[in-house]
């Protein structure tokens, strides 16, 4: 029987990986320049590491808060009843 949300998922979870080994490989080269990038001294890089690590935490924060803050979603219901008057209404008019 072919099952065409299984042969999605699959070809999903097969992307998501490459994509991911891109995202690795990336982040791989990126570490690889940074370490060639020149300091004058360690107090320049620790400056820098502090100033990324307060970034991080405050977009972190700032993503909880949002989640959190965020309204829940209301669903409405079809009211068949209402539907239903407004066909009977319109077809006598």
């Amino acid at each position: 029987m072919f099952d065409p949300i299984s042969l999605w998922m699959q070809s999903s979870v097969f992307w998501m990986k490459i994509f991911k080994q891109q995202q690795e490989a990336y982040l791989r080269a990126l570490g690889a320049f940074a370490e060639k990038l020149p300091h004058e001294n360690c107090t320049e890089l620790a400056r820098e590491a502090q100033a990324m690590k307060t970034m991080l935490k405050s977009e972190q924060t700032r993503s909880r808060s949002n989640s959190r803050n965020a309204p829940e979603r209301k669903t409405q219901r079809n009211n068949p009843g209402k539907l239903g008057a407004n066909r009977t209404s319109m077809a006598s008019a």
